[in-house]
């Protein structure tokens, strides 16, 4: 057991040297105590295949409320942020689904805690907009740090479309110290409609 702990002390030390080389990657490192709410409460194992019809055949988990159908997880929404009526075009979580997310430009949006292992590849959505998205990456660690990594940008069309993926590499590395949790924080340039937002929880071959 001494030994364990050592070589993960010896690991997060690491990890905090070598994170100013990556300063261009890594938004900030913050001191943060965790709790019940950093958590997330269920792990979602239900499987789909969303994106076939566009050349992925990866499997993935929803997002807690990627939905935003109701009776679903509430995600932490900005100044005029709202569901809204209206789904995305090929509705893909399902045919019933009536409802998706409005998201003013410049006003960020963020997911609920969910599970997530060192084997969680990429983050895809669907978006409706005239911006780019701007994805930032949240990890909580053993040590109570907090880890917001910079995954990029993705940009939204005037029509529904799926978005590249979002890779996660450096998350998963963040991920071999981290609580099982993340979040992502979506912050939209322009106006932006978002919906049915995946999590791929297999490797990618």
């Amino acid at each position: 057991m001494r030994r364990f702990i050592t070589l993960v002390v010896a690991a997060a030390s690491a990890l905090l040297v070598t994170a100013p080389a990556q300063a261009g990657l890594f938004s900030n490192l913050l001191p943060g105590l965790l709790s019940p709410a950093d958590s997330p409460q269920t792990c979602d194992s239900s499987y789909e295949q969303p994106f076939t019809r566009w050349g992925d055949g990866n499997h993935y988990v929803l997002v807690p409320g990627g939905s935003f159908e109701p009776n679903t997880v509430s995600w932490k929404l900005g100044r005029g942020a709202r569901i809204v009526s209206g789904n995305e075009s090929f509705y893909v979580h399902s045919a019933g689904d009536r409802h998706s997310l409005y998201v003013p430009g410049g006003v960020s949006v963020t997911t609920p805690p969910m599970c997530f292992a060192v084997g969680d590849w990429h983050m895809r959505l669907f978006a409706r907009g005239s911006g780019k998205i701007r994805v930032r990456i949240q990890v909580k660690s053993l040590l109570g740090l907090l880890s917001v990594l910079d995954g990029g940008t993705v940009r939204a069309g005037s029509a529904w479309r799926p978005s590249p993926e979002v890779q996660m590499l450096l998350t998963n590395v963040t991920g071999l110290l981290a609580t099982d949790s993340v979040s992502f924080r979506l912050t939209p340039s322009a106006n932006t409609r978002v919906d049915d937002v995946y999590l791929d929880p297999i490797k990618s071959s």
